[in-house]
């Protein structure tokens, strides 16, 4: 608020719809409205993208100009002093003015004119600013008597589909392709009236960020084949989580119903993927769909596999782990969490290995959007709990007499290579914990059903050294149990002295007493943007 005591003010004060605000100089009228809470409707501004004002559907009445301005690309700044309004305003705007009111009606009934009536079946129902504005801002009947102009829907690649008939050509999609992806397929074709979204010279959308069209486009015209009629969004349920498919650690909504996903989209985070999130975590989901389960805890006898309960396996592992102790050796699994990393870092000790990294290629976008080559969510967080873990862990299996082997299994993406395979066929028992059937899996002895990423709760580590919180969107098959848990148990099998952990945060709350990194870490701290190691306690 503005002090009139202050002799000279550093950042511009603004007059708007009565409120006094003040605001660093170069804001745009609408970011000063939005972060205040005045809404302004719009259709063509985002703001990753370069400001166009296209719409028209932003426009305001600003005192000392003539006409209406589009709030998006009205910057303020410092007035000089026989300029002020009232002697100290810098700005004066109103946003609920008559002659705003009537064009904001005038401008939504040019955009509706060939838009069609099937708001019933228009996936972007729910959600819609086109929907939400015409209900608060636009006429209640049109006047436009005509035939609607009628076009086909055009597949444009990367699972996107257009649907022109909806477009109101507000252009956030080519400025995507233009500043964000760097891979300009996109462009306004013809002028006027025939003006419509196309691929330049018919070349497809093609690059790993194509989903985001889908997101920022704010009526029903680009639509994700994966999604289309799939559901209706107030029928889903929306979980905040992290993304596994790679290092970044991109931030999504999971949209969920009856333990089905039916699609997730970025989470707005500007410490990690700001806007937006790669196709590959995007569409990532579906290979979990069809996967062989592994429910129950499984023992092998002569080659096959059969259920047996989970106290007989505990009975098992204590038994085994007695008869081949200080010839034991773990494999930690940066596809894990930080709570189960380091409950296998205490249960092992220190024997501790990796299987090699699953890498593919490192993607740089021009807007510093990036696709890390490290396939895996946890690396960073994995080393940080698990210090103990040895380099060339294979090369060093024959000097290490190791005997028993105790896996956290890196999913369904891990093949086994030759070198690999032979050490497992050396071993007097593996155990295996896994959520499926996995090659791992199946070279195992005794496997012990833990949960699926989307199943999974606790704290990922992404690579620029960020902790951030995994929440579970979808609920446990079977007798499967929370990977941390299965540990605790078999550390409390183990030693009575052991400590008891019956919830996650106390699993936190050790691991920040053995490293001082993640010290007085929680859930409530970590949010939902997550904490930066930077800025938390010392080594």
């Amino acid at each position: 608020m503005y002090n009139e005591g202050r002799s000279s003010r550093l950042m511009p004060l603004l007059k708007i719809d009565n409120q006094e605000i003040e605001v660093k100089s170069g804001t745009t009228v609408l970011q000063a409205a939005l972060k205040q809470g005045i809404e302004i409707p719009y259709y063509c501004y985002h703001p990753a993208l370069e400001v166009v004002g296209s719409c028209r559907m932003c426009l305001v009445k600003v005192e000392g100009m003539p006409k209406l301005q589009v709030s998006c690309n009205t910057y303020i700044g410092e007035a000089p002093e026989e300029r002020k309004i009232d002697g100290k305003f810098d700005m004066v705007v109103d946003t609920k003015d008559k002659i705003v009111v009537q064009e904001q009606k005038n401008i939504l009934e040019f955009l509706l004119l060939n838009h069609p009536l099937d708001c019933s079946v228009c996936d972007q129902a729910g959600e819609c600013y086109l929907q939400d504005y015409s209900f608060k801002y636009g006429n209640a009947h049109s006047r436009f008597d005509e035939d609607k102009r009628v076009r086909a829907n055009v597949y444009l690649g990367s699972q996107v589909l257009i649907n022109h008939n909806r477009c109101i050509l507000c252009s956030l999609c080519v400025r995507f392709t233009r500043e964000i992806s760097g891979t300009n397929e996109l462009f306004v074709e013809q002028r006027g009236y025939n003006s419509k979204i196309a691929t330049v010279e018919d070349n497809p959308l093609d690059n790993y960020l194509a989903g985001n069209v889908t997101d920022i486009c704010p009526v029903g015209a680009l639509l994700s084949t994966d999604y289309i009629h799939k559901n209706r969004i107030w029928n889903l349920n929306k979980q905040p989580s992290v993304c596994q498919d790679c290092s970044v650690g991109c931030n999504v909504d999971v949209f969920y119903q009856k333990d089905k996903i039916f699609r997730l989209s970025p989470r707005e985070n500007h410490d990690v993927n700001g806007y937006f999130m790669c196709d590959i975590g995007r569409y990532g989901f579906h290979r979990y769909e069809e996967i062989d389960r592994i429910t129950s805890p499984m023992l092998k006898s002569n080659g096959i596999f059969s259920e047996i309960t989970w106290a007989e396996a505990m009975t098992k592992i204590v038994d085994e782990i007695g008869l081949n102790d200080g010839n034991i050796a773990g494999i930690a699994s940066p596809f894990h969490t930080n709570e189960t990393n380091f409950l296998l870092g205490n249960l092992i000790g220190n024997v501790i290995g990796i299987l090699p990294e699953i890498v593919d290629e490192e993607l740089q976008y021009p807007s510093g959007f990036r696709i890390s080559g490290d396939r895996s969510p946890n690396k960073q967080g994995m080393t940080d709990v698990c210090p103990q873990i040895m380099e060339a862990f294979a090369d060093k299996f024959d000097k290490k007499n190791i005997k028993l082997l105790y896996v956290l299994d890196d999913g369904i993406d891990r093949k086994l290579d030759k070198k690999w395979s032979n050490i497992f066929s050396e071993m007097n028992l593996i155990i295996v914990q896994t959520y499926a059937m996995t090659e791992i899996a199946k070279s195992g002895d005794l496997l012990l059903p833990g949960l699926a990423p989307f199943e999974r709760e606790g704290t990922i580590t992404n690579d620029r050294k960020r902790v951030q919180w995994l929440r579970p969107s979808l609920s446990s098959q079977g007798e499967s149990r929370p990977d941390w848990e299965i540990l605790t148990t078999i550390l409390n099998e183990l030693s009575e002295e052991s400590p008891l952990f019956t919830d996650l945060s106390q699993v936190i709350k050790a691991m920040g007493e053995s490293f001082p990194k993640y010290k007085d870490l929680s859930f409530f701290k970590i949010g939902m943007n997550g904490l930066s190691l930077n800025g938390a306690a010392k080594d």
